[in-house]
């Protein structure tokens, strides 16, 4: 309680991490402290060497380096790999299979159809941004949906769509249909997969800076006493500092899992509550062998919630991607049942399927330090939505950083965090340097 840093970044993920690298950078007599409730650093960006072992690498939470042009912070540590790859959702008869729900193959012409229909309905939505009003994208092209004749067309045009709600981790009826694609920024969308893990690229570069990490550490309140603030951990813990930069996710935000006083203002709860946090899980499931086709990169069930199975051959590994609500019901389910109820469904296409040696299932909606995985677009939030988040609050004491403040970039992304941190850590410095 003596010691008054010059200030407090409650989060270690990305934009935490960010935030520290520039203070590093920028003044190295800044007094700082990072806290971070969980006991390792990276947030939701994570790599798991346990479960399957240290050459098994395996992102439980962000996988890719999106947008990874020269500009893009990540980009500058990143050591390219010939196991890297730019990961598509475009149809690839060589190494994607699409079959129905009793294992049959869906014919190629049937495909190539429903994926162009899909593709015009996005254009539609795409198109909707010029209108004043917002609705969902399913209240927008759902009737054309519905209106297809041909039952197995309607249900690939539904898989089609279902991309874009593995991409926001939200459901149709949630997403803006005004600002569709706007989490992008102005970058060009590109999602590259690295072999050694996104979140062993964010702990490299965290490691390359002498940052001052206090792990295991919950805030739990947040007080602001005229120039000073108290930050306060459940471990009965308190810090002073004359500036707090909050980076942890909106999911926490919108559960209220910190305290303040004073409260926040009713402008700052109106935009936590506003902006979308969607939901994407991840099920890995090992094999004692292969018992799909080799060259797979992909194997997709299209049924009433379609199934998305990425192939890792070289681990005997089916990864399975869930978003959304029926994310969020499968939470509810035991490790157990999740994994019966899929091999239940490969059993109609590979009768031969054994019982998964090792299986990890991840529940980002019950993890209490993220409540959620990422930003999104949902009805009536906006542009504005983002300046509110990233507003300071308290006088300008308490500041706000992360993947969903960062409102002249991307959102939902690692490197949207990192983008954050820039901006929030020169105005701390900045005041820092008035004040001296």
């Amino acid at each position: 309680m003596t010691n008054i840093f010059d200030a407090i970044i409650v989060g270690c993920g990305p934009s935490g991490i960010g935030a520290g690298i520039e203070f590093e950078k920028m003044n190295s007599n800044v007094n700082y402290l990072i806290l971070e409730a969980r006991n390792r650093i990276g947030g939701r960006a994570f790599t798991d060497i346990t479960t399957f072992g240290e050459n098994i690498p395996l992102d439980i939470g962000a996988h890719y380096l999106c947008h990874h042009e020269e500009k893009n912070f990540l980009h500058n540590y990143y050591i390219p790999s010939d196991k890297d790859f730019i990961e598509s959702d475009r149809y690839d008869k060589l190494t994607m299979k699409i079959v129905n729900a009793n294992g049959n193959l869906i014919c190629e012409d049937l495909i190539n159809k429903a994926m162009k229909y899909a593709e015009d309905l996005l254009l539609i939505v795409k198109e909707y941004s010029n209108e004043t009003s917002d609705i969902s994208i399913f209240d927008l092209i759902n009737d054309q949906v519905e209106n297809i004749s041909d039952e197995e067309m309607k249900r690939l045009v539904k898989l089609f769509l279902s991309y874009t709600e593995r991409h926001e981790g939200s459901d149709l009826n949630e997403l803006s249909s005004k600002y569709y694609g706007k989490g992008e920024g102005d970058l060009i969308e590109s999602d590259l997969s690295i072999h050694n893990g996104l979140g062993s690229l964010v702990k490299d570069i965290a490691s390359k800076f002498n940052l001052p990490i206090k792990l295991n550490n919950i805030v739990t309140n947040i007080d602001v006493l005229n120039e000073i603030v108290r930050v306060s951990t459940k471990d009965n813990n308190s810090y002073l500092c004359k500036y707090v930069l909050l980076t942890i996710p909106l999911g926490c935000l919108k559960s209220n899992s910190i305290s303040f006083s004073p409260l926040l203002p009713q402008w700052k709860k109106e935009a936590i509550d506003k902006m979308g946090f969607g939901l994407l899980n991840k099920i890995y499931l090992q094999f004692s062998d292969i018992f799909w086709e080799k060259q797979l990169k992909r194997i997709t069930v299209v049924n009433d919630q379609p199934q998305h199975y990425y192939c890792y051959p070289e681990y005997c590994i089916l990864a399975l991607y869930i978003s959304g609500c029926v994310a969020r019901q499968l939470e509810q389910k035991t490790d157990e049942q999740i994994v019966e109820e899929i091999c239940d469904s490969l059993r109609h296409i590979y009768p031969n399927i054994s019982y998964p040696i090792k299986y990890l299932i991840t529940r980002w909606g019950s993890d209490r330090f993220s409540q959620g995985s990422y930003s999104s677009f949902h009805v009536g939030s906006d542009i504005e939505t983002l300046k509110e988040l990233s507003r300071e609050t308290h006088d300008g004491r308490v500041h706000w950083a992360g993947e969903h403040t960062n409102y002249n970039g991307s959102i939902g992304y690692v490197d949207s965090g990192f983008e954050s941190r820039i901006r929030e850590a020169k105005r701390i410095l900045n005041k820092l340097s008035l004040s001296t």
